[in-house]
């Protein structure tokens, strides 16, 4: 069940940029804020149109050109969307909007698959950090350095990083998200025991700091984990509670989830005539409550199994 139920961290990332920025500015124009709701719903051409404005009658204007680079990456053309926010860069002094922007343009390069240059931009948004002591950033950077090693496959040097921001970890929350990320790394070592230790610690902080959605995602990958180190009689046992407290609290979607990855298990271990009838059940749950990319996983991983 190659799941992971993630929140879309640049998005919810950049939007609390915006909020902090916002609110410390005295007065945000109607243009800004306009570019950056177009750029936020996906309309790229809007949010041109928008700091074009901006820009026409200040060519170094900060949250225009951030929102022009940040809308050209929307467009995917990346070498000028690249230019605004070395620009943006250029035009501010602030040490906070300097640290967030380097973000902006290593996760830009990230996703054009530029993993050296993507690196040395949250390094220096770390750099950044240490001007005023920004731990909580220093921590993401360190993640993001992290993820970006993790997609070019370096496994390696993922864990390094990962490891380091477990240390700048402030609470469980921060602490969870630290060991689901090494939990990730391990899992894709084949270092299985070491990806269900950490994921196990993740499962219980979320539980008890996180929300039920974040537990039950957690939840998911710590079953998930015991399938591939093949420990199908754990992974049993762990997604029939998951079932069953998914049920308890309402959450339909997260008992098909678990009731697939109970099939599954159950398929490894040997009883396929049951796991067959739980593929059928968790199915038509996901169907019912209108998951069909969920179903669609479920049908094709029964089918798979059965050819």
């Amino acid at each position: 069940m190659k799941m992971q139920f993630e929140s879309t961290l640049t998005i919810i990332f950049t939007t609390l940029f915006l909020m902090i920025s916002n609110a410390n500015a005295a007065a945000v124009s109607a243009e800004i804020s306009a570019c950056n709701d177009a750029v936020n719903k996906g309309d790229a051409t809007a949010a041109i149109e928008q700091s074009t404005a901006i820009l026409q009658r200040n060519n170094t204007d900060y949250e225009g050109l951030l929102c022009k680079g940040r809308a050209l990456d929307l467009q995917g053309n990346y070498p000028e969307a690249l230019a605004a926010m070395e620009l943006a860069v250029q035009s501010t002094e602030d040490v906070f909007a300097k640290t967030v922007s380097y973000i902006l343009i290593g996760n830009l390069h990230r996703a054009n698959n530029k993993t050296e240059e993507a690196v040395e931009s949250y390094q220096k948004s770390i750099a950044m950090c240490a001007n005023n002591d920004n731990k909580t950033y220093t921590r993401m950077n360190h993640n993001f350095i992290g993820d970006a090693y993790f997609e070019a496959k370096n496994l390696n040097a993922a864990l390094d990083s990962y490891t380091t921001s477990t240390r700048l970890a402030f609470n469980d929350n921060e602490r969870a998200e630290s060991f689901e990320r090494l939990a990730k790394v391990y899992n894709a070592i084949g270092n299985h025991d070491k990806a269900i230790e950490f994921q196990l610690k993740a499962t219980v902080m979320q539980k008890q700091a996180g929300s039920l959605t974040a537990y039950a995602d957690s939840s998911l990958l710590l079953g998930q984990y015991f399938i591939d180190g093949k420990e199908y009689s754990h992974a049993e046992r762990h997604y029939k509670k998951l079932a069953k407290f998914a049920k308890d609290n309402g959450g339909a979607y997260y008992e098909a989830a678990a009731n697939y990855g109970l099939a599954e298990a159950t398929f490894a271990n040997g009883d396929k005539e049951r796991a067959n009838r739980l593929f059928v059940e968790a199915s038509k749950l996901a169907t019912k409550i209108g998951a069909k990319q969920l179903a669609a996983i479920i049908d094709a991983k029964h089918k798979a199994l059965n050819s």
